[in-house]
């Protein structure tokens, strides 16, 4: 195979995994919204301003991110292969996947500690996130990290 076909090849499993874990934040920002108000009356003050610290680098800074690889691996055709570029969106991507993660388990311990389970929309993200081939983009990151030792 050659560079520009693994290029292109990288930049369709990045745009696919971009594709839906953009979806996936916004689904999760759309809940922590939504339970925003009844976390204020049963949460203490440390866990509300987790919730809004976690959501905040989700809509701040991960949301941003993942327009922007989007935006490039949507033209990646127009570029020449550039395997750094690779690594750090999928390194991004891999970061992105586990802050979902860390809210979805952060929602899971609140609800744990009142004896209670996820709501359904709660436990359809994690179940969606569970679906998503985070092991293709690992080790996309992987191949091109092993290969630039070469």
């Amino acid at each position: 195979m050659n560079t520009n076909a693994e290029f292109m090849d990288m930049e369709e499993a990045i745009f696919k995994f971009a594709q839906e874990l953009y979806f996936k934040n916004q689904v999760a920002s759309d809940l922590v919204e939504k339970d925003e108000q009844k976390d204020l009356l049963h949460l203490d003050r440390s866990g509300v301003e987790k919730l809004q610290e976690i959501d905040g680098i989700i809509k701040d800074f991960c949301q941003p991110q993942i327009r922007a690889i989007l935006q490039v691996s949507q033209n990646a055709h127009t570029l020449q292969p550039d395997f750094k570029l690779v690594k750090n969106q999928t390194h991004q991507l891999i970061q992105n996947y586990d802050n979902l993660k860390k809210l979805v388990q952060f929602r899971k311990k609140i609800r744990a500690e009142k004896n209670k389970k996820l709501s359904s929309e709660w436990l359809e993200l994690e179940n969606n996130l569970e679906k998503i081939n985070i092991t293709k983009i690992e080790n996309i990151e992987k191949s091109v990290i092993e290969n630039e030792d070469k």
